[in-house]
């Protein structure tokens, strides 16, 4: 029912965009490296040279080549990745919170960073996957709950195993597809652990001047400090599961804390915004984003915050 397989004799790289057309017409746009049409959605299975089953095409409609640049295909609507090193055979769907009010199964991916870590893991392993997302709440599908009892997001579906927990996943596929490696050096793997938990406890907090904001303005000094010594990645020359854990987390707490208590790292931390700017510059970053606004507006229904708890300084 769920399947995801991309088969194909070669790496070919494949890819699926689905919206809406302006004529209010179903197709689908195949992108290979061959030839770049649209097609009639008949069903939710599409192909070209290579293919891939696509069983959760509900609300999936497609955009046809002329309206494409007019449509300004964003990138948070993507849903899967391309052939590039993974086995022919390979099965893996990964289902991560659906952007809210857009239903279950949804098309368009929600702000969830412990989902986006599992996404840029298999993108920079270039494993072929399929993102399906699912809103947070009680109305989880049935299936989805009697594979995933616990409702708990995101999971890992290889064929028939489901794996829970963004840190059990990234061990499954460091052992699985070990090249390349993200395995962080185990002196390293605490480095910056406890940021993100001091960050929701600042914004919870809803006081600008909490004792929360001295403690993760230490964390943030910390994790500066080491990238200063053994950067410019945490494990050095090159990025690991330990960076790919951490950015959508830094993501977060810098768009959220702007915006609700006018907080800012500070400039002087200089390696710490480097390393920012190095990975949310990355491909697998910019694939697997959100836009601002949703990660503002997923904290404020989380912590039922205020508008504005800081009114921004004028710069």
């Amino acid at each position: 029912m769920h399947q995801a397989a991309i088969r194909s004799t070669s790496r070919i790289a494949v890819g699926l965009i689905g919206l809406q057309t302006s004529s209010g017409g179903r197709s689908a746009l195949i992108v290979c490296p061959c030839r770049l049409v649209a097609k009639p959605l008949t069903s939710g299975t599409l192909s070209c040279s290579a293919s891939r089953s696509y069983s959760h095409s509900k609300g999936l409609v497609g955009i046809n080549r002329p309206t494409m640049a007019a449509e300004g295909i964003k990138s948070y609507l993507r849903v899967g990745i391309r052939d590039m090193s993974g086995g022919p055979d390979e099965d893996i769907e990964v289902f991560g919170k659906a952007a809210s009010g857009t239903g279950s199964p949804s098309d368009k991916r929600g702000d969830c960073p412990f989902s986006q870590r599992v996404y840029l893991e298999l993108e920079e392993k270039s494993v072929p996957y399929k993102a399906t997302y699912i809103q947070e709440g009680d109305d989880k599908p049935d299936w989805f709950m009697k594979n995933n009892p616990s409702g708990l997001m995101p999971v890992l579906r290889d064929g028939e195993k489901w794996i829970q927990d963004s840190d059990k996943i990234a061990e499954y596929l460091e052992e699985k597809f070990p090249d390349p490696s993200l395995k962080t050096p185990s002196e390293f793997k605490n480095v910056g652990a406890q940021i993100f938990q001091v960050f929701t406890q600042y914004l919870k907090s809803k006081k600008v001047d909490d004792p929360s904001k001295q403690q993760l303005l230490d964390e943030l000094k910390a994790l500066d400090q080491h990238l200063k010594e053994h950067g410019p990645y945490i494990g050095g020359d090159k990025p690991t599961d330990s960076d790919f854990a951490l950015i959508p987390k830094l993501k977060h707490l810098r768009v959220a804390l702007a915006h609700y208590m006018d907080f800012h790292i500070p400039s002087e931390f200089s390696a710490l915004h480097k390393y920012i700017e190095l990975l949310e510059n990355r491909p697998s970053f910019k694939r697997t984003d959100v836009p601002d606004e949703m990660i503002v507006e997923g904290w404020k229904k989380k912590f039922s915050l205020p508008d504005r708890i800081a009114q921004p300084q004028a710069a």
